[in-house]
């Protein structure tokens, strides 16, 4: 059974700006601790007062841990060849992306930061690959499949 400190980790992992500053603010108002097992926190946040969503508000507001969260976009160039951006949403990757390729793109989609992606001969995650990143919107890289006649 996992607990609310793995749910903790998990979740800064994940960058889930609102998960990490629901916990935060719990484990400080004394309603959960790190030893708990992560499915309390569903009991918790179902008796969140309207102090406690204030609360979690100003946190997300204030953004002290400075989480930012950033996803991918796999966006079609044309056939066989895609644009993969980091952003904060669509919108923004679809403005880079008529930016940096003077059109719009064919489709748009939003995949796992998890997803691997070819890298030379080897595979990085793309949410390794966005730690070479200090601003957003990035693009993360171009993949191109053989496309056959």
């Amino acid at each position: 059974m996992s607990t609310i400190r793995e749910l903790l980790k998990d979740a800064m992992k994940d960058e889930s700006k609102v998960l990490v500053y629901a916990i935060r603010h719990f484990l400080s108002a004394g309603k959960l601790k790190y030893d708990d097992p992560a499915d309390k926190f569903d009991e918790v946040i179902a008796n969140a007062t309207d102090r406690d969503n204030q609360a979690i508000g100003e946190l997300m507001e204030q953004n002290p841990l400075g989480i930012d969260e950033i996803h991918v976009y796999a966006m079609k160039i044309e056939k066989g060849r895609f644009a993969f951006v980091f952003a904060r949403d669509e919108e923004e990757a679809t403005y880079f992306f008529c930016r940096t390729f003077q059109r719009w793109p064919m489709n748009c989609h939003q995949y796992p930061m998890d997803s691997p992606m070819s890298v030379g001969y080897r595979f990085r995650s793309f949410r390794e690959l966005k730690k070479e990143h200090d601003e957003f919107p990035a693009l993360a890289g171009i993949y191109e499949k053989e496309v056959t006649a």
